[in-house]
């Protein structure tokens, strides 16, 4: 299978007042690059991330759906047409029920890995002056997810994303975000998500805590 890559983005800290009131630094405003960019074990190389929650290893490619941009398109105005949410990569196709933890998919030179669900901050609502944007992104379950890099490359604006395995059993984004926000009291189902091999510490550390508030 073949999915089609929008865009391709990527950004560097900057000081950013929003709404003429709180200036911090971020790294949310992204745009696509041109011609070819190498993808290291932790990003795009010419990427940049400001808080250690952003980035790493685990956190190398930030991902959202083009497939949610609709959804989005009567709740923020002027939606642009790349990076919403500061993503690195928009992909047409592939929606978080699509994404199982553990996947891979080769990105040009790069083969890369599904290796959790994004937890939405705060700095989103800050740039479109939603309050409660980061809940319903939750409420939706329309969080993206993060890639981790298997092997490293060269990707161009070009090259679309084709699956190369599922790992098995499967476990979507979608039923992660699902226990997480919707359902978590259910301790069958949080049990089979803190026994998936597949699933990294930052997400077993979240579902250990579910957990632990039903003991």
């Amino acid at each position: 299978m073949e999915y089609k890559v929008n865009y391709i983005s990527i950004g560097k800290v900057e000081d950013v007042t929003f709404n003429n009131q709180k200036t911090k630094k971020t790294a949310i405003f992204k745009e696509p690059f041109e011609s070819k960019m190498y993808l290291s074990k932790t990003g795009f190389v010419e990427d940049q991330q400001q808080y250690k929650g952003h980035g790493g290893p685990e956190k190398a490619i930030c991902f959202y759906s083009k497939d949610n941009y609709a959804y989005w398109n009567d709740i923020i105005d002027r939606l642009p047409k790349y990076a919403i949410f500061g993503e690195n990569i928009t992909v047409s196709g592939l929606t978080e029920k699509d994404l199982n933890i553990g996947d891979t998919y080769q990105l040009g030179e790069a083969i890369i890995q599904v290796s959790c669900p994004r937890q939405p901050c705060a700095t989103i609502a800050l740039r479109y002056g939603i309050k409660d944007l980061v809940k319903r992104m939750a409420d939706n379950l329309k969080t993206g997810c993060y890639f981790r890099v298997i092997k490293e490359g060269d990707v161009s604006q070009n090259d679309n994303m084709k699956l190369l395995n599922t790992c098995k059993p499967q476990l979507s984004i979608y039923e992660l975000n699902e226990t997480r926000y919707k359902d978590s009291s259910n301790r069958e189902r949080i049990e089979y998500i803190l026994n998936h091999k597949g699933i990294n510490e930052e997400t077993r550390d979240i579902f250990n805590k579910l957990h632990k508030r039903l003991s």
